[in-house]
């Protein structure tokens, strides 16, 4: 049998290569946008703004979606609480609210949407960020209200206000908060703050 000519073997190895483009698709084709977290149909946008972070956040509340809401943070979060809510938590305030990380954040929010039936929050922003560097800071007024179906206010509407300072990195084109500060805006008799109901659901 004779030897396939230089000609014909390189004609095979187009078709060859042909065909095995034409079954896996193109390979040179962009890569699939990122998405929602959890394939949720809550609505989720790509972060490339600070304030497109808290609209996730608050869309991610709404739906109760706890992977929505972490896409929202860092993997290195650190929360602080107002340093009077941690006093007024007495002996028990110390270890309910220091080192808290991501980790205590999703128990928290996990807990909350285990007994809440309705969440919903806004911002209002008291002091707008710095967009140009990587890291950034951004102060906001919040009202959270919670619907609560179980647990210590069941059947109760609850509102908790406070101001966050929400430090932020951006990684690649994506923003998230590595930071966030709790602080009182109203006094405690009237409106405790999410930094409070947070410590209500870490063990």
């Amino acid at each position: 049998m004779k030897d396939r000519s230089p000609v014909a073997s390189v004609v095979l190895a187009v078709l060859t290569v042909a065909l095995a483009i034409g079954l896996s698709g193109c390979l040179f084709s962009p890569r699939t946008p990122d998405g929602p977290p959890d394939g949720s149909d809550i609505p989720w946008e790509t972060p490339v703004t600070t304030s497109i972070v808290l609209t996730n956040l608050k869309a991610a509340l709404a739906g109760e979606g706890s992977a929505n809401y972490l896409d929202c943070f860092t993997d290195d979060f650190r929360f602080h609480v107002d340093p009077q809510d941690s006093l007024d938590a007495g002996e028990d305030g110390e270890q309910r609210y220091a080192n808290w990380v991501a980790s205590d954040e999703e128990q928290a929010v996990s807990g909350i949407f285990a007994e809440a039936s309705k969440v919903s929050i806004s911002f209002v922003s008291f002091e707008p960020p710095d967009e140009s560097q990587d890291e950034t800071f951004r102060k906001d007024d919040y009202v959270l209200v919670i619907d609560w179906a179980s647990g210590q206010h069941v059947s109760e509407q609850i509102t908790y206000k406070g101001r966050a300072t929400l430090h932020m990195r951006k990684t690649g084109s994506r923003w998230a908060i590595f930071k966030w500060v709790d602080r009182r805006t109203e006094a405690p008799e009237d409106f405790e703050t999410w930094g409070v109901l947070r410590g209500d659901y870490r063990n």
